[in-house]
């Protein structure tokens, strides 16, 4: 009996610093090739769910987004000053570099991925808690799974 590769799986689950959202979609392919989507926060994890993957499928083509709905309540927003200051400085010698350049706006500068960071309460426990969710999305896949029959 054949195993399809298409399937869809989706997971849901608030934990302790949010709500995690994975999503697995996989179609035929001939060999693994994994498509990941993670949170700046939880990058870290791309080495393991490749890992998990290559563990649990043998081949397709497989998109993984994972999604944290982080929980603000009682967080502490902080400004990364290294990065914030990074940034300034790229931009000024952007400015250098034109006629007449806009004022810099700070609003802008706070809009960048990792100028503004809130205050994580255990990033490893939000990690353990990604990768037990995606090996229940994994897990979920597989019963969807179609069987191709008279193969």
């Amino acid at each position: 009996m054949v195993h399809s590769m298409t399937a869809f799986a989706r997971v849901e689950r608030a934990g302790s610093q949010g709500t995690l959202v994975w999503e697995l979609r996989s179609v035929n392919h001939r060999y693994l090739e994994p498509h990941l989507r993670l949170p700046e926060a939880l990058r870290d994890l791309e080495g393991a769910v490749r890992e998990g993957l290559r563990q649990g499928l043998s081949r397709g083509k497989v998109e993984c987004t994972l999604r944290l709905n982080e929980d603000s309540n009682g967080k502490l927003l902080k400004v990364d000053r290294e990065r914030a200051a990074q940034l300034v400085a790229a931009a000024e010698e952007v400015a250098g570099l034109i006629k007449q350049p806009a004022p810099l706006n700070p609003l802008e500068v706070l809009s960048w991925p990792g100028v503004l960071v809130a205050d994580a309460n255990d990033p490893q426990a939000l990690n353990t808690e990604a990768m037990a969710l995606f090996d229940e999305a994994l897990t979920s896949r597989k019963a969807h799974d179609f069987t191709v029959k008279g193969w």
